[in-house]
């Protein structure tokens, strides 16, 4: 990411509203205007596909996602044939050396 311009002091993260001064950064949006981003926003923007035109676009893509549906037990075919493959079950017993 380029280096951004030094971001005047009591100003806030766009998105999540940081004011740490010493993680903000100014980014460029589409329609010519900038938006300040902290640094995990900031790259965020960065590793999106679709830039966004406006500050409305940029919140909304940028939007807190812990709200969001947790996937994590939904499992997966490669989850499980990885645990699977090196479940305890399958290991036979434990041969690392203790004492």
């Amino acid at each position: 990411m380029p280096h951004l311009p030094h971001v005047p002091p009591r100003l806030c993260c766009s998105v999540c509203g940081a004011s740490d001064a010493r993680a903000l950064v100014v980014v460029p949006l589409a329609d010519d205007s900038g938006a300040i981003l902290c640094g995990s926003h900031a790259l965020m923007h960065s590793r999106s596909e679709v830039p966004p035109r406006t500050l409305v676009e940029l919140k909304a893509q940028l939007r807190e996602r812990r709200g969001r549906r947790d996937r994590r037990d939904d499992g997966d075919e490669l989850g499980d044939a990885l645990s699977a493959a090196f479940g305890r079950g399958d290991r036979g017993p434990d041969r690392r050396r203790t004492g």
